[in-house]
């Protein structure tokens, strides 16, 4: 009973004394927020992230929610993962992963896509647009049959990523992927004016055969201003005037 009551005491003072030192620690101005440190911003400046944060006044860092000021950050377009650390005594440490645009797809407005399909910010008549058009799809038909339009944006992300890591010629520099739901994907190029059809799958395929078929067309002087790959195994040249 004594060795009981003595556990019991003992816990008492534990609980009593762990108490005291929290308070201490909260009331403590060495752990109060005195710094943000922000990084991995590139598009994103380092003031439109602290903003987001809106940590007011300077908060013991103890008591600062971390995940509630994740779900602020993370709610800006162009972020894609947000990692928040307390460094103590009296820093927040915010590493940010922006979200890289692959292509900008044309739904009456402009609108940034990354490879994984998610359409995230408006494209701004400043920005430039130095990503490849997707092209095909109204507003209208996206929103009718939303996944038949999200399969035909990912095939085309398919595409372009194929192009990316490959840059097989002709297609080193894509201008646009035109999408249909019936006919599959056409690409235009940047350097050559060239219209290529694809189809809608072998991709990796096609354009090894395309690019044998257009070295041989560079060999020869032969002038193309359209290329029929939508049968892997019949790709058909479509000569231009001057050729």
């Amino acid at each position: 009973m004594m060795r009981a009551a003595f556990q019991l005491l003992l816990l008492s003072l534990l609980l009593f004394a762990g108490h005291w030192v929290y308070t201490r620690l909260l009331e403590d101005p060495l752990f109060r927020v005195r710094e943000v440190e922000v990084e991995g911003c590139g598009r994103i400046s380092r003031e439109a992230i602290r903003s987001l944060i809106m940590i007011e006044g300077m908060p013991n860092l103890f008591t600062l929610s971390l995940e509630e000021i994740a779900r602020r950050v993370e709610k800006h377009p162009w972020i894609d993962r947000v990692v928040l650390r307390k460094v103590f005594p009296n820093k927040v440490r915010v590493e940010i992963e922006e979200r890289k645009p692959i292509a900008i797809l044309q739904l009456e407005e402009f609108y940034y896509i990354d490879a994984r399909g998610v359409i995230f910010s408006p494209a701004r008549d400043g920005d430039g647009y130095n990503y490849p058009f997707l092209t095909g799809l109204t507003r209208q038909a996206f929103e009718k049959d939303p996944a038949a339009s999200k399969d035909l944006i990912l095939k085309a992300l398919e595409f372009l990523q194929i192009i990316e890591s490959e840059r097989p010629s002709p297609l080193e520099e894509v201008s646009e992927i035109h999408m249909s739901r019936s006919f599959g994907i056409d690409c235009y190029t940047n350097a050559h004016g060239l219209k290529v059809e694809m189809g809608k799958n072998l991709f990796r395929e096609k354009m090894r055969r395309l690019s044998v078929v257009w070295s041989d067309l560079q060999r020869r002087g032969v002038s193309a201003r359209a290329i029929d790959c939508q049968d892997v195994d019949k790709i058909v040249v479509k000569k231009s005037q001057e050729g």
